[in-house]
């Protein structure tokens, strides 16, 4: 397990649709990126980081934690590029076996939720393909007026719900090749690492910018180390 080195692609594009700038602008005390960058100089589970950007401003700043960077083709960084095309192109780019796909935008996921995740990919690797963060959702769900997860009678109790499961990208790691070839991070024999939804929260519109600026404002009322 402990040859299993693994380096950490951490995209940052300098601009957004949903919410304007959300990587770069005033976040608390910093902004999203340089508190990425923060929790993940304290990590001793991965062998090195990537940080990606079309910015050589970011890419600055990624230097002065001593993270090796890659200046990204502009064309990967607008959003008419397929996700798909961004994964393959990022995923050459590493200099390791495994990879570990981090996003900025999880600001209340500090350096032990990475650490935790890539000492279980090690665990897991030989009967799984990749490891997904992972949220269980106990609602009850419909699709196409039919329900998912639950009967309509005899009506279930919420905690007998079979949970669905969603990705908040908060980390998934899987091998450089698969990344590559599957141009994407999710394999067929996924292990699922569950979080907390709070801390698993992304940032993808203003309202969960502003949720998680009133909980990193009030860490410590909320007992969350960030």
């Amino acid at each position: 397990m402990d040859k299993i080195k693994i380096q950490g692609i951490i995209p940052v594009k300098t601009s957004s649709e949903r919410v304007k700038n959300k990587n770069l602008r005033k976040f608390g005390d910093t902004n999203l990126y340089e508190l990425k960058l923060k929790q993940l100089s304290k990590t001793k589970a991965f062998d090195s980081f990537l940080v990606s950007s079309e910015s050589e401003k970011v890419l600055r700043v990624a230097k002065k934690f001593g993270f090796q960077t890659h200046l990204r083709n502009k064309y990967f960084c607008t959003s008419k590029v397929p996700m798909s095309e961004v994964y393959a192109h990022l995923g050459a780019q590493a200099s390791r076996e495994h990879v570990a796909w981090i996003n900025v935008t999880n600001p209340l996921a500090d350096h032990k939720i990475y650490d935790e995740a890539a000492k279980i990919y090690k665990k897991k690797i030989k009967t799984h393909d990749c490891l997904l963060s992972a949220i269980e959702n106990r609602e009850n769900y419909f699709f196409n007026k039919k329900t998912i997860n639950f009967k309509r009678t005899p009506w279930p109790r919420s905690q007998d719900l079979k949970p669905l499961i969603s990705l908040p990208f908060v980390i998934n790691i899987l091998k450089k090749k698969d990344l590559i070839k599957w141009k994407s991070c999710v394999g067929k024999r996924p292990y699922f690492h569950v979080l907390d939804p709070v801390i698993a929260t992304d940032i993808d519109n203003q309202y969960n910018f502003d949720f998680c600026e009133v909980v990193y404002r009030n860490k410590r009322k909320y007992k969350i180390k960030i």
